[in-house]
């Protein structure tokens, strides 16, 4: 029988050290589980979900699955019961167990198909990957600070199917990023093909334009964004609309009030694009309905 103290020193070890879920599995996140021949190294073939745990709720679940399954669909990879709801569930509230995170972290579940092939798969069966990162926020604040923003006008985003979903090929945002650090800003706006509005490095992004909420529409090129449909969702439960569309840069200019939206973020209001100032008292009262909102049913 092992001593109290061994017991102890291995509660610890497991608090101090971080867990990964690789296919079911608890693996020391130090550990390699990935071959050279992986098809999310090779090709980015591969999705993911980036899921807020708040308070001891995996904030808007059924959401986030429901997007990782129309995801998979799209790219012919293979559903299984290991995705289901409970199944997943359990998996998560077990990483915030063993990683100690006390019901407040970064969820991020990636899915990608096993290795096999080149550019043609040779099966759409699929591997995943379960992290968890502490969070030390246990609610959702909005930023004491407008953001400083600008466009990344470089690379524009192709508006197809793929688009939508939240892919492991992430070039264009990571070149967006670059440009922002490098230029200092806090965030930056991407453009699509048609030089429309699309989103932001991290961000599905609204503008409040003539007494109006707007954001840009799905055939934008916009991920389908899980803080995005919420926010849809709290408008029409208060009898109001918002407005899916195509935004120009004109639009950007002259609307009153500028936010980001994402579900580890909650909202994030921008104070600067250029010589325009926004302000944000529009951006305060969503933030506080979504916090009133009953967000592990939403």
């Amino acid at each position: 029988m092992e001593s109290r103290h061994s017991l102890t020193f291995a509660v610890e070890k497991m608090a101090e050290s971080p867990y990964i879920n690789f296919n079911g599995s608890i693996v020391n996140a130090d550990n390699p589980v990935l071959l050279h021949t992986n098809r999310a190294f090779r090709y980015g073939d591969a999705l993911f979900e980036t899921i807020r745990l708040m308070n001891g709720e995996i904030l808007f679940f059924d959401k986030h699955l429901a997007r990782l399954k129309r995801g998979m669909e799209l790219l012919s990879m293979n559903w299984s019961d290991e995705f289901s709801f409970h199944h997943l569930h359990l998996l998560i509230r077990h990483l915030d167990q063993v990683n100690n995170l006390k019901g407040n972290g970064r969820i991020r579940i990636e899915v990608f198909r096993k290795d096999g092939g080149y550019y043609t798969p040779s099966t759409n069966d699929v591997h995943y990957i379960i992290e968890a990162e502490e969070l030390k926020e246990a609610a959702y604040l909005l930023n004491d600070t407008g953001l400083r923003v600008d466009l990344f006008s470089e690379i524009a985003k192709p508006t197809n199917k793929l688009s939508g979903i939240k892919s492991s090929n992430a070039l264009l945002f990571i070149m967006a990023g670059l440009n922002m650090k490098k230029r200092g800003f806090d965030e930056m706006v991407i453009l699509n093909t048609e030089g429309n509005l699309s989103e932001s490095v991290s961000s599905n992004i609204f503008l409040l334009l003539n007494g109006e909420l707007c954001t840009p529409s799905l055939d934008q090129g916009c991920i389908a964004g899980v803080m995005r449909e919420r926010v849809i969702e709290l408008m029409k439960a208060k009898g109001k609309k918002c407005l899916e569309k195509k935004l120009t840069l004109n639009d950007l200019l002259h609307a009153d009030e500028v936010f980001l939206t994402n579900t580890i973020d909650g909202i994030r209001w921008i104070g600067a694009i250029r010589n325009k100032r926004y302000f944000n008292s529009f951006s305060k009262s969503i933030l506080n309905e979504l916090v009133e909102a009953p967000l592990k049913k939403a």
